[in-house]
Protein backbone atom coordinates (compact mmCIF):
# COMPACT_ATOMS: atom_id res chain seq x y z
CA UNK A 1 0.00 0.00 0.00
CA UNK A 2 2.89 2.39 0.71
CA UNK A 3 3.74 2.51 -2.99
CA UNK A 4 0.19 3.57 -3.96
CA UNK A 5 -0.39 7.35 -4.21
CA UNK A 6 -2.56 8.83 -1.45
CA UNK A 7 -5.29 9.89 -3.91
CA UNK A 8 -5.56 6.38 -5.36
CA UNK A 9 -5.67 4.85 -1.89
CA UNK A 10 -8.51 7.22 -1.02
CA UNK A 11 -10.45 6.27 -4.16
CA UNK A 12 -9.96 2.56 -3.45
CA UNK A 13 -11.20 3.09 0.10
CA UNK A 14 -14.34 4.87 -1.17
CA UNK A 15 -15.08 1.99 -3.54
CA UNK A 16 -14.83 -0.51 -0.70
CA UNK A 17 -17.44 1.29 1.45
CA UNK A 18 -21.05 1.21 0.30
CA UNK A 19 -24.30 2.72 1.50
CA UNK A 20 -27.37 0.52 1.18
CA UNK A 21 -28.71 3.07 -1.32
CA UNK A 22 -25.72 2.23 -3.57
CA UNK A 23 -26.85 -1.36 -4.16
CA UNK A 24 -28.64 -2.03 -7.47
CA UNK A 25 -31.57 -4.32 -6.69
CA UNK A 26 -32.98 -4.42 -10.22
CA UNK A 27 -31.16 -7.06 -12.28
CA UNK A 28 -33.04 -9.00 -14.96
CA UNK A 29 -33.75 -12.71 -14.60
CA UNK A 30 -31.00 -13.46 -17.11
CA UNK A 31 -28.44 -11.43 -15.17
CA UNK A 32 -29.51 -13.04 -11.92
CA UNK A 33 -29.16 -16.53 -13.35
CA UNK A 34 -25.69 -15.67 -14.63
CA UNK A 35 -24.79 -14.76 -11.04
CA UNK A 36 -26.35 -17.93 -9.59
CA UNK A 37 -23.19 -19.94 -9.74
CA UNK A 38 -22.05 -22.10 -6.88
CA UNK A 39 -22.20 -19.93 -3.74
CA UNK A 40 -18.93 -18.37 -2.63
CA UNK A 41 -19.03 -20.29 0.64
CA UNK A 42 -19.20 -23.67 -1.08
CA UNK A 43 -17.08 -23.18 -4.19
CA UNK A 44 -14.31 -25.45 -2.85
CA UNK A 45 -16.60 -28.24 -1.64
CA UNK A 46 -15.85 -31.66 -3.10
CA UNK A 47 -16.64 -35.26 -2.27
CA UNK A 48 -12.98 -35.66 -1.32
CA UNK A 49 -13.20 -33.06 1.44
CA UNK A 50 -16.56 -34.23 2.77
CA UNK A 51 -15.60 -36.38 5.74
CA UNK A 52 -18.45 -38.61 6.92
CA UNK A 53 -18.87 -38.95 10.66
CA UNK A 54 -18.06 -42.59 11.48
CA UNK A 55 -20.82 -42.60 14.08
CA UNK A 56 -23.42 -42.10 11.33
CA UNK A 57 -23.08 -44.62 8.51
CA UNK A 58 -25.73 -42.88 6.39
CA UNK A 59 -23.30 -40.04 5.67
CA UNK A 60 -20.85 -42.33 3.89
CA UNK A 61 -23.63 -44.24 2.13
CA UNK A 62 -25.25 -41.08 0.73
CA UNK A 63 -21.88 -39.71 -0.38
CA UNK A 64 -21.27 -42.89 -2.39
CA UNK A 65 -24.80 -42.77 -3.84
CA UNK A 66 -24.28 -39.20 -5.04
CA UNK A 67 -20.97 -40.07 -6.70
CA UNK A 68 -22.80 -42.85 -8.56
CA UNK A 69 -25.53 -40.35 -9.49
CA UNK A 70 -23.00 -38.03 -11.17
CA UNK A 71 -21.60 -40.93 -13.16
CA UNK A 72 -25.11 -41.87 -14.35
CA UNK A 73 -25.88 -38.26 -15.30
CA UNK A 74 -22.61 -37.94 -17.23
CA UNK A 75 -23.43 -41.09 -19.22
CA UNK A 76 -26.98 -39.91 -19.90
CA UNK A 77 -25.80 -36.53 -21.14
CA UNK A 78 -23.20 -38.21 -23.35
CA UNK A 79 -25.98 -40.32 -24.90
CA UNK A 80 -28.19 -37.24 -25.46
CA UNK A 81 -25.33 -35.43 -27.18
CA UNK A 82 -25.10 -38.12 -29.86
CA UNK A 83 -27.17 -38.13 -33.07
CA UNK A 84 -30.47 -39.97 -32.64
CA UNK A 85 -29.43 -42.88 -34.85
CA UNK A 86 -26.49 -43.59 -32.50
CA UNK A 87 -28.32 -43.30 -29.17
CA UNK A 88 -29.54 -46.87 -29.33
CA UNK A 89 -25.98 -48.02 -28.77
CA UNK A 90 -25.98 -46.35 -25.31
CA UNK A 91 -27.90 -47.96 -22.47
CA UNK A 92 -27.78 -44.94 -20.15
CA UNK A 93 -31.11 -43.56 -18.94
CA UNK A 94 -32.00 -40.37 -17.14
CA UNK A 95 -31.19 -40.80 -13.42
CA UNK A 96 -33.89 -40.24 -10.82
CA UNK A 97 -34.15 -36.95 -9.01
CA UNK A 98 -32.81 -37.07 -5.44
CA UNK A 99 -34.26 -35.79 -2.16
CA UNK A 100 -31.87 -35.52 0.82
CA UNK A 101 -33.26 -35.01 4.32
CA UNK A 102 -31.44 -34.43 7.61
CA UNK A 103 -30.88 -32.06 10.52
CA UNK A 104 -29.02 -28.75 10.19
CA UNK A 105 -25.28 -28.94 9.84
CA UNK A 106 -24.70 -32.54 8.70
CA UNK A 107 -23.18 -31.46 5.39
CA UNK A 108 -26.14 -31.69 3.00
CA UNK A 109 -25.24 -28.39 1.34
CA UNK A 110 -21.59 -29.49 1.12
CA UNK A 111 -22.75 -32.61 -0.72
CA UNK A 112 -24.99 -30.55 -2.99
CA UNK A 113 -22.06 -28.28 -3.88
CA UNK A 114 -19.86 -31.34 -4.43
CA UNK A 115 -22.31 -32.48 -7.11
CA UNK A 116 -21.91 -29.16 -8.89
CA UNK A 117 -18.13 -29.34 -8.72
CA UNK A 118 -17.92 -32.94 -9.88
CA UNK A 119 -20.44 -32.75 -12.73
CA UNK A 120 -18.78 -31.62 -15.97
CA UNK A 121 -21.97 -30.19 -17.50
CA UNK A 122 -24.02 -27.12 -16.64
CA UNK A 123 -25.58 -26.88 -13.19
CA UNK A 124 -27.26 -24.20 -11.09
CA UNK A 125 -27.46 -23.90 -7.30
CA UNK A 126 -30.51 -22.22 -5.75
CA UNK A 127 -31.96 -22.12 -2.27
CA UNK A 128 -35.60 -23.20 -2.13
CA UNK A 129 -36.51 -19.68 -0.99
CA UNK A 130 -34.73 -18.20 -4.01
CA UNK A 131 -36.62 -20.55 -6.28
CA UNK A 132 -40.06 -19.76 -4.84
CA UNK A 133 -39.39 -16.02 -4.82
CA UNK A 134 -38.18 -16.26 -8.42
CA UNK A 135 -41.34 -18.11 -9.45
CA UNK A 136 -43.51 -15.56 -7.65
CA UNK A 137 -41.74 -12.76 -9.52
CA UNK A 138 -41.45 -14.31 -13.00
CA UNK A 139 -44.09 -17.15 -13.14
CA UNK A 140 -43.55 -20.90 -12.86
CA UNK A 141 -43.51 -21.61 -16.61
CA UNK A 142 -40.93 -18.95 -17.50
CA UNK A 143 -38.59 -19.96 -14.67
CA UNK A 144 -38.84 -23.67 -15.50
CA UNK A 145 -38.17 -22.97 -19.19
CA UNK A 146 -35.17 -20.72 -18.47
CA UNK A 147 -33.57 -23.15 -16.05
CA UNK A 148 -34.08 -26.33 -18.07
CA UNK A 149 -32.87 -24.65 -21.27
CA UNK A 150 -29.63 -23.60 -19.60
CA UNK A 151 -28.88 -26.29 -17.00
CA UNK A 152 -28.72 -30.09 -16.92
CA UNK A 153 -28.56 -30.29 -13.13
CA UNK A 154 -30.72 -28.11 -10.85
CA UNK A 155 -29.62 -28.12 -7.21
CA UNK A 156 -32.19 -26.87 -4.68
CA UNK A 157 -31.06 -26.33 -1.11
CA UNK A 158 -33.46 -26.36 1.86
CA UNK A 159 -36.67 -27.64 0.22
CA UNK A 160 -39.39 -26.78 2.75
CA UNK A 161 -42.59 -28.65 3.54
CA UNK A 162 -43.89 -26.49 6.40
CA UNK A 163 -45.64 -24.00 4.10
CA UNK A 164 -48.08 -25.91 1.82
CA UNK A 165 -48.21 -23.08 -0.73
CA UNK A 166 -44.44 -22.91 -1.16
CA UNK A 167 -44.16 -26.70 -1.10
CA UNK A 168 -46.66 -27.07 -3.94
CA UNK A 169 -44.92 -24.31 -5.89
CA UNK A 170 -41.68 -26.28 -5.63
CA UNK A 171 -43.37 -29.55 -6.49
CA UNK A 172 -45.06 -28.04 -9.56
CA UNK A 173 -41.67 -26.70 -10.62
CA UNK A 174 -40.21 -30.22 -10.35
CA UNK A 175 -43.14 -31.51 -12.37
CA UNK A 176 -42.20 -29.10 -15.17
CA UNK A 177 -38.52 -30.03 -14.95
CA UNK A 178 -39.35 -33.72 -15.10
CA UNK A 179 -40.78 -33.24 -18.60
CA UNK A 180 -37.27 -32.31 -19.76
CA UNK A 181 -33.84 -33.91 -19.69
CA UNK A 182 -32.80 -31.88 -16.63
CA UNK A 183 -32.51 -33.47 -13.19
CA UNK A 184 -33.20 -32.09 -9.69
CA UNK A 185 -31.37 -32.78 -6.45
CA UNK A 186 -32.95 -31.20 -3.38
CA UNK A 187 -32.03 -31.06 0.29
CA UNK A 188 -34.41 -30.55 3.20
CA UNK A 189 -34.03 -29.89 6.92
CA UNK A 190 -35.53 -31.79 9.79
CA UNK A 191 -35.57 -29.83 13.03
CA UNK A 192 -33.23 -31.35 15.67
CA UNK A 193 -36.23 -31.41 18.04
CA UNK A 194 -38.11 -33.58 15.54
CA UNK A 195 -35.60 -36.33 14.88
CA UNK A 196 -38.27 -38.99 15.28
CA UNK A 197 -40.51 -37.25 12.76
CA UNK A 198 -38.18 -37.52 9.77
CA UNK A 199 -40.01 -40.49 8.31
CA UNK A 200 -43.23 -38.53 8.65
CA UNK A 201 -41.62 -35.64 6.75
CA UNK A 202 -40.62 -38.01 3.97
CA UNK A 203 -44.16 -39.44 3.89
CA UNK A 204 -45.55 -35.90 3.73
CA UNK A 205 -43.21 -35.13 0.84
CA UNK A 206 -44.31 -38.31 -0.94
CA UNK A 207 -47.97 -37.52 -0.37
CA UNK A 208 -47.68 -33.99 -1.74
CA UNK A 209 -45.51 -34.92 -4.69
CA UNK A 210 -47.97 -37.68 -5.68
CA UNK A 211 -47.07 -39.63 -8.80
CA UNK A 212 -43.80 -37.77 -9.17
CA UNK A 213 -42.32 -39.77 -6.29
CA UNK A 214 -41.42 -42.53 -8.72
CA UNK A 215 -38.90 -40.13 -10.21
CA UNK A 216 -37.15 -39.57 -6.85
CA UNK A 217 -34.69 -41.39 -4.66
CA UNK A 218 -35.04 -40.26 -1.03
CA UNK A 219 -32.22 -40.50 1.51
CA UNK A 220 -32.01 -39.53 5.19
CA UNK A 221 -28.62 -38.28 6.44
CA UNK A 222 -28.18 -38.80 10.16
CA UNK A 223 -25.86 -36.68 12.29
CA UNK A 224 -25.48 -33.66 14.54
CA UNK A 225 -25.38 -29.94 13.74
CA UNK A 226 -21.72 -28.94 13.74
CA UNK A 227 -22.66 -25.24 13.86
CA UNK A 228 -24.76 -24.84 16.95
CA UNK A 229 -25.42 -26.24 20.39
CA UNK A 230 -29.14 -25.65 20.87
CA UNK A 231 -28.67 -24.84 24.57
CA UNK A 232 -25.95 -22.28 24.07
CA UNK A 233 -24.46 -20.91 20.86
CA UNK A 234 -20.88 -19.72 21.13
CA UNK A 235 -21.01 -16.53 19.11
CA UNK A 236 -17.76 -14.69 18.45
CA UNK A 237 -17.78 -11.36 20.28
CA UNK A 238 -15.62 -8.23 20.16
CA UNK A 239 -15.40 -5.69 22.96
CA UNK A 240 -15.29 -2.69 20.65
CA UNK A 241 -17.84 -0.31 19.20
CA UNK A 242 -19.21 -1.24 15.78
CA UNK A 243 -17.90 1.86 14.00
CA UNK A 244 -14.34 1.06 15.07
CA UNK A 245 -14.66 -2.54 13.89
CA UNK A 246 -16.17 -1.33 10.61
CA UNK A 247 -13.32 1.10 9.97
CA UNK A 248 -10.65 -1.51 10.68
CA UNK A 249 -12.27 -4.29 8.62
CA UNK A 250 -10.20 -5.04 5.51
CA UNK A 251 -12.27 -5.93 2.46
CA UNK A 252 -11.14 -8.57 -0.03
CA UNK A 253 -12.73 -8.49 -3.48
CA UNK A 254 -15.98 -6.82 -2.54
CA UNK A 255 -17.13 -4.00 -0.28
CA UNK A 256 -18.43 -3.39 3.26
CA UNK A 257 -21.61 -1.71 4.44
CA UNK A 258 -22.86 -0.43 7.80
CA UNK A 259 -26.56 0.22 8.36
CA UNK A 260 -29.02 0.70 11.21
CA UNK A 261 -31.34 -2.25 11.77
CA UNK A 262 -34.52 -0.23 11.15
CA UNK A 263 -33.17 1.17 7.89
CA UNK A 264 -32.18 -2.32 6.80
CA UNK A 265 -35.70 -3.59 7.50
CA UNK A 266 -37.18 -0.69 5.57
CA UNK A 267 -35.02 -1.59 2.54
CA UNK A 268 -35.95 -5.27 2.82
CA UNK A 269 -39.64 -4.32 2.72
CA UNK A 270 -39.03 -2.22 -0.39
CA UNK A 271 -37.05 -4.83 -2.35
CA UNK A 272 -38.39 -8.17 -3.62
CA UNK A 273 -36.72 -10.97 -1.58
CA UNK A 274 -35.46 -12.64 -4.74
CA UNK A 275 -33.14 -9.67 -5.17
CA UNK A 276 -31.59 -9.74 -1.69
CA UNK A 277 -28.72 -11.69 -3.20
CA UNK A 278 -27.41 -8.45 -4.66
CA UNK A 279 -26.12 -7.73 -1.16
CA UNK A 280 -24.16 -10.98 -1.06
CA UNK A 281 -22.81 -10.37 -4.57
CA UNK A 282 -21.47 -6.95 -3.55
CA UNK A 283 -20.34 -7.36 0.06
CA UNK A 284 -17.55 -8.95 2.04
CA UNK A 285 -19.15 -7.75 5.28
CA UNK A 286 -22.44 -6.32 6.54
CA UNK A 287 -22.49 -4.37 9.83
CA UNK A 288 -25.92 -3.99 11.48
CA UNK A 289 -26.34 -1.42 14.24
CA UNK A 290 -28.95 -1.36 17.02
CA UNK A 291 -30.56 -4.73 16.37
CA UNK A 292 -33.70 -5.54 18.37
CA UNK A 293 -36.00 -8.56 18.77
CA UNK A 294 -38.85 -9.27 16.36
CA UNK A 295 -42.25 -9.32 18.06
CA UNK A 296 -44.79 -12.08 17.47
CA UNK A 297 -46.63 -9.75 15.05
CA UNK A 298 -43.61 -9.08 12.82
CA UNK A 299 -43.74 -12.34 10.89
CA UNK A 300 -43.15 -10.73 7.49
CA UNK A 301 -40.09 -8.80 8.68
CA UNK A 302 -38.73 -11.87 10.48
CA UNK A 303 -39.02 -13.92 7.28
CA UNK A 304 -37.37 -11.19 5.24
CA UNK A 305 -34.48 -11.06 7.71
CA UNK A 306 -34.18 -14.87 7.71
CA UNK A 307 -33.97 -14.92 3.93
CA UNK A 308 -31.35 -12.17 4.01
CA UNK A 309 -29.22 -14.24 6.39
CA UNK A 310 -29.56 -17.21 4.01
CA UNK A 311 -28.27 -15.16 1.08
CA UNK A 312 -25.43 -13.67 3.13
CA UNK A 313 -24.49 -17.15 4.33
CA UNK A 314 -24.32 -18.53 0.81
CA UNK A 315 -22.29 -15.50 -0.28
CA UNK A 316 -19.84 -16.05 2.59
CA UNK A 317 -20.47 -12.50 3.83
CA UNK A 318 -19.22 -11.68 7.33
CA UNK A 319 -21.94 -10.34 9.62
CA UNK A 320 -21.35 -7.97 12.53
CA UNK A 321 -24.18 -6.98 14.85
CA UNK A 322 -24.55 -4.52 17.72
CA UNK A 323 -27.58 -4.06 19.95
CA UNK A 324 -29.07 -4.77 23.33
CA UNK A 325 -30.66 -8.14 22.68
CA UNK A 326 -29.48 -11.75 22.83
CA UNK A 327 -29.16 -12.95 19.22
CA UNK A 328 -30.63 -16.35 20.10
CA UNK A 329 -33.71 -14.48 21.30
CA UNK A 330 -34.00 -12.11 18.34
CA UNK A 331 -37.11 -14.03 17.30
CA UNK A 332 -40.17 -14.11 19.56
CA UNK A 333 -40.86 -17.64 20.94
CA UNK A 334 -44.10 -17.77 18.93
CA UNK A 335 -42.05 -17.29 15.75
CA UNK A 336 -39.47 -19.92 16.72
CA UNK A 337 -42.20 -22.49 17.40
CA UNK A 338 -44.69 -21.42 14.73
CA UNK A 339 -45.26 -22.58 11.15
CA UNK A 340 -41.98 -21.04 9.98
CA UNK A 341 -39.79 -22.63 12.65
CA UNK A 342 -37.68 -24.37 9.99
CA UNK A 343 -36.68 -21.02 8.46
CA UNK A 344 -36.13 -19.42 11.88
CA UNK A 345 -34.09 -22.35 13.16
CA UNK A 346 -31.91 -22.34 10.06
CA UNK A 347 -31.36 -18.59 10.43
CA UNK A 348 -30.16 -18.99 14.03
CA UNK A 349 -27.92 -21.89 13.05
CA UNK A 350 -26.28 -19.86 10.30
CA UNK A 351 -25.98 -16.74 12.45
CA UNK A 352 -24.08 -18.79 14.99
CA UNK A 353 -21.47 -19.50 12.32
CA UNK A 354 -21.27 -16.19 10.49
CA UNK A 355 -22.18 -13.55 13.07
CA UNK A 356 -19.81 -11.57 15.33
CA UNK A 357 -21.39 -9.71 18.24
CA UNK A 358 -20.12 -6.20 19.01
CA UNK A 359 -20.50 -5.81 22.77
CA UNK A 360 -19.54 -2.17 23.34
CA UNK A 361 -22.38 0.28 22.74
Amino acid sequence: MSGIPAKERHENLKKSILDIADIDFSPSLENTLSQSKLPQKFKNCTFDNYYPNKRYSSQKIVKEKLIEFVDKLEKFKLKKSKPKFLRGFYSASKPKNIYLDGVYGVGKTHLLASLANKYSGKSIFLSFSELTYMIALYTLKSVAEKLTEQFDLILIDEFELDDPGDAMMGINFIREVNRTDSVVVATSNTLPTQLGARKLDILLFKDRIGSLIKCFETYIIDGEDYRINLKKAEFVSLSEDIETVFESYKTKNRAKLIVDFERLLAKLREVHPFRYNQLSHNLDALFIRNIRPFSENEIADALRFSHLIDTLYYGDVDIFISGNCDILNIFHPDLKEGKFKTKIGRCLSRLSEKCTIITRS
